[in-house]
C-alpha cells in the first residue's frame, strides 16, 4: 500500500500495489507511475536521494567520557 496525494485533488489517497502501473530506476531516484483512485489519472512519484545530498555524517567521539 502506498499514500499519495493527488495532485488533482489534492486528498490523501491510500493505493493498492496493484495500481502501481511502472516503475523505473533512475540513477538518483526511482520513479513510480501509480493509477490515482481519487481522478482515475496517473501520476509520477520520484522516491530516492539527489546526488547533491549531504552523505550522513558519524557523530564526533566525546574527549573523554563524563560522570552521570
Amino acid at each position: 500500500m502506498l499514500l499519495i496525494t493527488c495532485p488533482v485533488t489534492r486528498t490523501d489517497e491510500l493505493v493498492a500495489d496493484r495500481r502501481i502501473r511502472s516503475v523505473t530506476n533512475h540513477p538518483t531516484h526511482v520513479a513510480l507511475s501509480v493509477e490515482c483512485p481519487s481522478c482515475g489519472g496517473v501520476h509520477v512519484y520520484r522516491t530516492g536521494r539527489r546526488w547533491e545530498s549531504r552523505p550522513a555524517v558519524a557523530a564526533r567521539p566525546a574527549r573523554e567520557l563524563s560522570h552521570a
